[in-house]
């Protein structure tokens, strides 16, 4: 399995207009791109597995271009940007292959087209990295609370997050290479006071998800941070969650 990458530019005629809570659509983008419906039905259904877990080892950002506000809608003007990262190479070459040959996609049937697609294989050598979240960062535990059980979102400022986001990145090792890491370190600091403005609440096809934007240090194995950056840092990674950008460390030589 390899570790790619790609950023892909789509331009329209016209400004795309979309639900402000679009995840779902870019992931049925995506999926719907994959030419080998047996592999995606896989990938929806199931996934890889690691400790009764199951992954799909990819994610991606929030669609990228100007953009306009109105209530409950976002309009976004091309040209468009579009990161998708994952750590099986069969995903990404089946899915760059087909965009590459089908002249036109839909996005909520409204047309757009691929200009170019920019391919990235970036080796992680730092136990250090400073990253900006292009998609928001999502942890979250199932806890009992007044006899029910509630669906708890955590924040980056929550002392439990680290060891969550540990486990969750040595299983989605595992679900990769099939075997545990020899490393397990890790742990997430944030940069400046809590800000309610970096928390995003997303409805995701009828699921509230709460995440967080911004940019914060992280810090461990660096083969766990290249699993963060290839297949999305923290939960619910494959529906558009936890994709950054290194700002700062990372890559030697390379």
């Amino acid at each position: 399995m390899s570790k790619i990458r790609v950023e892909i530019n789509l331009t329209s005629d016209n400004e795309l207009v979309l639900p402000l809570n679009y995840n779902h659509i870019l992931q049925a983008f995506i999926y719907n791109n994959i030419t080998d419906k047996a592999y995606a039905k896989f990938l929806h259904d199931r996934g890889y597995e690691a400790d009764r877990k199951f992954f799909k080892l990819f994610t991606f950002g929030r669609l990228e271009g100007r953009f306009k506000l109105f209530p409950g809608k976002i309009m976004i003007a091309p040209p468009l940007k579009l990161i998708v990262s994952s750590a099986v190479d069969d995903f990404i070459n089946d899915f760059c292959e087909t965009l590459l040959k089908r002249d036109e996609q839909r996005l909520l049937d409204q047309r757009v087209s691929v200009e170019s697609i920019n391919v990235f294989n970036k080796r992680i050598a730092d136990n250090e990295l400073t990253i900006k979240m292009l998609s928001p960062l999502v942890m979250y535990s199932t806890i009992d609370f007044n006899n029910r059980k509630i669906t708890y979102y955590y924040s980056p400022w929550d002392k439990e997050i680290s060891v969550l986001l540990r486990e969750n990145l040595a299983k989605k090792y595992i679900a990769i290479n099939g075997s545990p890491p020899k490393d397990k370190e890790f742990g997430i600091s944030t940069i400046g006071p809590k800000d309610s403005k970096y928390q995003k609440i997303i409805n995701y096809e009828g699921t509230v998800v709460k995440g967080w934007m911004g940019i914060y240090k992280i810090k461990g194995d660096p083969e766990l941070l290249k699993v963060a950056y290839d297949c999305g840092l923290g939960s619910k990674s494959s529906m558009g969650f936890g994709c950054y950008e290194i700002l700062e460390g990372g890559e030697k030589g390379a």
